[in-house]
C-alpha cells in the first residue's frame, strides 16, 4: 500500500519536495495543499502531486506523512485545525526557521499518537541566485548536495528520525543533526538578521529626508543591501518570523551593532590600514564561503554517517542509496 504523503504549503520548498518524490509515486501518493487558494491554482498536480485538495481536513485524512511549509504566521493556525483530522501514528514534519516556537504549538495541539519532527532544509548551491521562493522556482534536485537540518529533542520519536532521515536520503541531501535551540541560535543569524539589516537599511534611507533625490541614485548596491526584506514570506505578520526566535535574535542584533561600531571607529580615526586589511579580508571569505556553497563539498567529518533502524521509506522502497529510479 502506497505512503500517503501531503504537503501543506505550495512554495519552493513544498512543491520541490512533490517533485523530488515524482520517481517513486507508484509507492507514494503525494498530496498538496495551501491555505492560500490562489496560491494552490498557480500549481500543476500532474508534475508535483496526484491530487490537490482545496480542503484541509481532505488533505490530511489518512496521510501518513503531513509535511508544512508554510510562513511563521499562518503555521499556528493551520496546526490547531488539521489535529482532528490526523490518523494516529501520522509524522508531521516542519520545515521552517522558527524550530522553538512550532515545537511549542505542536505540543499543544497535535493529538497524541501523533509525531512532530522539524526538518529544515538548505537549497542547492546552484540555484542561489534565483533570488524567489514562489512555486515557479521549485526543482526536484533543489535540495540535492545541500545541508538538510533534523532538529531532535529528548522527547522526539525514532521512528519520525529515521523516517526524516531516510527522505533525506531520497532528497540527495546531506543530514545535519542539532538540537533546537542550537538551530534557532544558526537561523536567527543567517536567516532573521540579513532581512533585518535590509529592514534597517531600508528605515535608515526612505525614512529620512533627501530619499527623493537619493532614489534616483540608488543602483546595484543599494538593491543588493535590501533585497533580503523580499525573504519576509508572512503575508500579514512578517513580525512573527522575528518574535519568534527572540532571543536568540536579540543576541544577533547586540553583536551586528558591535560589529557597526567597529566600523565606525575605524572610520571616524582614518584608520586605513586596518580597515582595507578587514575589507579585504571578508571579501576573500565570503568568496570561499560563495564557492563552497555552490559546490555544496564541505568534507564534513561531522556528518551522520550511524545506522539507524529501517523506518517507513527504507521499508517500502529499499535503501534510498540502492534505488533505481525509473
Amino acid at each position: 500500500m502506497a505512503i500517503q504523503f501531503t504537503v501543506i504549503g505550495l512554495d519552493q520548498i513544498g512543491v520541490s519536495f512533490g517533485l523530488a518524490l515524482a520517481d517513486y509515486k507508484d509507492k507514494i501518493y503525494r498530496r498538496g495543499h495551501d491555505p492560500v487558494p490562489t496560491r494552490a491554482r498557480k500549481i500543476d498536480p500532474a508534475g508535483a502531486f496526484e491530487k490537490i485538495h482545496y480542503r484541509l481536513s481532505e488533505a490530511v485524512k489518512d496521510a501518513d506523512v503531513v509535511l508544512i511549509s508554510l510562513p511563521v504566521d499562518e503555521i499556528e493556525s493551520v496546526l490547531k485545525d488539521l489535529a482532528q483530522d490526523l490518523k494516529d501514528g501520522v509524522i508531521v514534519i516542519d520545515t521552517s526557521r522558527a524550530s522553538e516556537a512550532v515545537s511549542g504549538w505542536a505540543a499543544q495541539y497535535l493529538p497524541t499518537g501523533s509525531h512532530f519532527i522539524s526538518m529544515i532544509p538548505a537549497i542547492n548551491g546552484k540555484y542561489m541566485q534565483e533570488n524567489s521562493l514562489e512555486t515557479q522556482s521549485a526543482h526536484a534536485d533543489l535540495f540535492k548536495n545541500s545541508e538538510m537540518v533534523i532538529v531532535t529533542a529528548p522527547d522526539t520519536q525514532q521512528n519520525a528520525v529515521n523516517l526524516v532521515s531516510e527522505l533525506t536520503e531520497i532528497m540527495g541531501a546531506h543530514a545535519y543533526f542539532i538540537d533546537t535551540f542550537e538551530a534557532d541560535g544558526i537561523h536567527a543569524r543567517v536567516d532573521l538578521l540579513p532581512k533585518l539589516v535590509a529592514s534597517a537599511l531600508l528605515l535608515n534611507t526612505m525614512q529620512r529626508p533627501g530619499w527623493q533625490d537619493a532614489r534616483r541614485l540608488a543602483s546595484i548596491p543599494y538593491a543588493a543591501g535590501t533585497d533580503a526584506i523580499r525573504y519576509f514570506s508572512e503575508s500579514e505578520h512578517p513580525g512573527d518570523a522575528l518574535l519568534s526566535n527572540r532571543e536568540n535574535l536579540v543576541a544577533a542584533l547586540d553583536d551586528m551593532i558591535a560589529s557597526l561600531a567597529k566600523f565606525r571607529s575605524l572610520i571616524d580615526t582614518k584608520d586605513s590600514k586596518t580597515l582595507d586589511d578587514l575589507l579585504l579580508s571578508l571579501k576573500e571569505d565570503h568568496t570561499e564561503w560563495l564557492d563552497l556553497r555552490r559546490d555544496g563539498d564541505w568534507d564534513k567529518p561531522d556528518r551522520e554517517s550511524s545506522e539507524k533502524p529501517a523506518g517507513i521509506f527504507k521499508r517500502l522502497l529499499g535503501d534510498p542509496d540502492r534505488l533505481k529510479k525509473k
